[in-house]
């Protein structure tokens, strides 16, 4: 009999019969009760495999008090079972729970029991509480089996905390517990999460060493970390290595695809991997193969070769998802083929409710419309997606902010910066950036000021790119006073100035003649630590020869050739102002020759 964890009442009256018929005591009998025969602990067995994985925490939890009814009582062995489909169906708080709630009866947990309860933990992100349990077992005379430790080596991994997993082992091994191959291909998988692929290829050798056979799970993960570094070479010498003792998968190669894939023109590497594939070793591609090829086309601009993959991908059989047409789209929007972008976002619709469109869809769209500056079609998409239940993210936002700052309407764009906290969106700092740089290129410079005052009033976090677009915008404007203080203020903060806000600075003092501040600016970069750049010495160049200070433009000139550095277009069209009117300045143009 199937049981499933519903609260419709036919089901109820199911798990009911189904579990009380098990056993039975009248409740006011005082004669002790019956010993379960076999048949009767294998109809409770078996009631408890049937249990469905999509059960509800509910559904568990009524199960678990009819199963505290029954006489005789289920043996411990019973609610093992129990708890671990109840995990299995992702139920972790509700577990924890009721091993709890079973252990406040006095009835005492094994090993097993623990393990499942530290096994929730972890997958609760709470594996320093498992420690505690681990701890707790030791204290109460459970011994810890090699699940145990593994268990927490996994939790920890999740968390991303290696260190101390990596310790764990080594704790482990002194205490006389044999890693397998499951304690190593977590710590691979861990550690080649937080990119150290160096760590897990070493964990891969120890694996080899003690004739723990890795698996292709475990190599797919190492392939998948060194592609994602952009170490394909070394990918590949794994994927030819691994193939003397363990068959590659679609997964390895989708791995090896999109690493080829994320390279100049290395698709063409990469369609020679799927024909391998293919071809030679009989693997048939996934959806996810066929998106990272679509991908990887339209990234160099074959979006035509992107639709034949799709039409291939199609034919045989492989449905495309929203990855995707978001890639083919993508492609579409790249190339500002807005109409074939659209094409392709309505064949979505056709294919009903398997493939509907997502924000990141919209996203793409909208930015497109934005790129060729039809703002008007981009505002009445994001109106259809609100028609459909999506709701825009800040990603969207900021793309229609940044639209409108393209085309001029920069009070538009701040209108929606101010919309955009009416509908529950936060503005990013690159939200923040975007709309203050459109104020300022409108010389909407009070605007801008107001706008950044009321951003430092509400509390954002602002970062050192922002100060910048106001110092930038500022001295543009001629309010070198002004972007004086607020400097002084940055300062003040603790935030770190970067080269580029001296070079603004700079820029700003050349620009209102301040010559010797300017100088002073750049001598104080290196000060402070910050090697001035070839926009450095070009800017404060393009300064000195304004002001015809053909002494300091000669010193620096000489600089910038010692550091490597030559002088821009903006500097030569200076130079060659100056030569034209002083044609006999030999030693000069001697030093240019040089």
């Amino acid at each position: 009999m199937l049981l499933r964890f519903n609260r419709t009442p036919s089901a109820t009256s199911l798990l009911h019969t189904s579990v009380t018929s098990l056993y039975y005591s009248h409740p006011f009998s005082t004669s002790p009760p019956p010993a379960p025969d076999a048949a009767d602990r294998t109809r409770l067995l078996n009631s408890i495999r049937a249990v469905e994985t999509t059960a509800t925490a509910a559904a568990a939890v009524d199960f678990f008090h009819r199963m505290l009814t029954l006489v005789p009582f289920p043996c411990i062995q019973d609610f093992n079972l129990f708890f671990g489909l109840v995990a299995k169906s992702h139920h972790h708080a509700t577990a924890i729970s009721l091993i709890k709630t079973l252990h406040s009866l006095s009835e005492s947990a094994d090993v097993c029991t623990l393990n499942i309860f530290i096994n929730c933990l972890c997958h609760l992100h709470q594996t320093t509480s498992g420690f505690a349990v681990l701890g707790l077992m030791t204290k109460t005379g459970v011994e810890p089996t090699l699940v145990t430790f593994n268990t927490i080596v996994n939790g920890l991994c999740i968390e991303g905390d290696m260190d101390r997993a990596l310790w764990l082992v080594e704790k482990m091994e002194t205490l006389g517990y044999q890693c397998n191959a499951r304690t190593y291909g977590e710590l691979v998988n861990g550690l080649c999460k937080i990119g150290d692929t160096s760590g897990a290829m070493e964990c891969l050798r120890k694996m080899v060493e003690r004739n723990l056979e890795p698996n292709v799970v475990v190599y797919n993960a190492i392939l998948d970390g060194l592609c994602k570094k952009g170490l394909v070479n070394e990918a590949f010498a794994l994927f030819r290595e691994m193939g003397v003792t363990v068959e590659p998968n679609v997964v390895s190669y989708n791995c090896l695809i999109q690493g080829l894939c994320g390279g100049f023109e290395g698709w063409r590497e990469g369609v020679v991997l799927f024909n391998e594939m293919v071809v030679e070793k009989g693997i048939a591609p996934d959806v996810q193969t066929f998106s990272i090829l679509v991908d990887g086309f339209c990234k160099e601009g074959l979006v035509s070769w992107a639709e034949n993959v799709m039409g291939y991908m199609i034919r045989t059989g492989v449905e495309p998802n929203v990855v995707t047409y978001n890639s083919l789209i993508g492609g579409h929007c790249l190339r500002n083929w807005m109409e074939e972008a659209m094409r392709v976002f309505r064949l979505m619709f056709s294919e009903g409710e398997r493939c509907l469109p997502s924000v990141v869809t919209y996203n793409l769209l909208i930015h497109g419309w934005c790129r060729v500056k039809e703002v008007d079609k981009a505002m009445s998409l994001m109106g259809e997606m609100v028609g459909i239940g999506l709701d825009p993210d800040v990603v969207t936002w900021t793309i229609l902010i940044g639209g409108f700052c393209e085309v001029r309407k920069p009070l538009a764009a701040k209108e929606l910066f101010f919309n955009m906290k009416k509908h529950g969106q936060v503005p990013s700092l690159h939200t923040c950036a975007v709309v203050l740089d459109g104020l300022f290129k409108c010389w909407l410079d009070c605007e801008a000021v107001s706008l950044f005052t009321a951003m430092e009033k509400s509390g954002l976090d602002l970062d050192i790119v922002i100060y910048n677009i106001m110092l930038d915008g500022m001295c543009k404007a001629g309010k070198l006073d002004d972007a004086r203080k607020l400097l002084s203020g940055v300062v003040d903060k603790g935030l770190k100035i970067d080269t580029y806000t001296y070079n603004i600075m700079i820029k700003g003092l050349c620009k209102e003649g301040l010559l010797d501040d300017a100088e002073e600016m750049l001598n104080k970069m290196e000060e402070n630590g910050y090697q001035p750049n070839k926009n450095s010495y070009n800017v404060f160049m393009q300064g000195l020869l304004r002001k015809y200070d053909i002494s300091r433009s000669r010193k620096y000139l000489q600089i910038m050739k010692d550091k490597g550095f030559r002088v821009d277009a903006g500097t030569t069209e200076f130079i060659v102002r100056y030569l034209s009117a002083n044609k006999g300045d030999n030693a000069f143009q001697e030093m240019l020759l040089t």
